[in-house]
């Protein structure tokens, strides 16, 4: 359902939502930080800073930043701007003729793909950085926390270790 694209563009945005404060971070610092090629996330960060998810300014100290608070971009407003689209069930999958409307099953998946959607739209980078005990980075699988989140984007700390 999301791509790998989406995938690595969420992981820069919880990046850059959990640092604490706005200055811009380069391309290799998140790259480095979320384990994605910078190559290629260039190229995601770029497509996000066309889509007014992200600010870019270029040179010495420039980077990326968020252009509006975590709170503010939801997890759908950073999948389309990667080109990810919830896929709706809209007509019979199967192409049978006779079947003018949704049959019963093709109808409750067509629910849960508008249900994954309403989740995804009312979910925030915000939302991704408070969980208990602190963020947990999407790439990390270990589960180590690098940054914990007090009340308030202005309050990540960053963790020794």
């Amino acid at each position: 359902m999301i791509s790998q694209t989406s995938e690595y563009a969420l992981r820069a945005g919880v990046f850059l939502a959990a640092r604490a404060d706005d200055t811009p971070a380069s391309a290799q610092e998140i790259s480095e930080a979320v384990k994605v090629p910078v190559g290629y996330l260039q190229k995601i960060l770029r497509m996000l800073s066309r889509h007014d998810i992200l600010t870019a300014q270029r040179g010495s100290g420039g980077g990326f930043a968020l252009a509006k608070v975590p709170s503010a971009i939801s997890v759908l407003d950073i999948l389309r701007a990667s080109d990810t689209q919830v896929a709706r069930i809209e007509r019979c999958p199967l192409g049978i003729k006779g079947h003018t409307r949704l049959c019963s099953l093709h109808r409750m998946l067509d629910a849960e793909m508008a249900r994954a959607e309403r989740t995804f739209a009312s979910t925030s980078l915000a939302d991704l950085l408070d969980g208990e005990g602190g963020v947990r980075a999407l790439c990390d699988p270990a589960g180590r926390l690098p940054v914990t989140i007090s009340a308030g984007r202005g309050n990540a700390k960053k963790k020794k270790g």
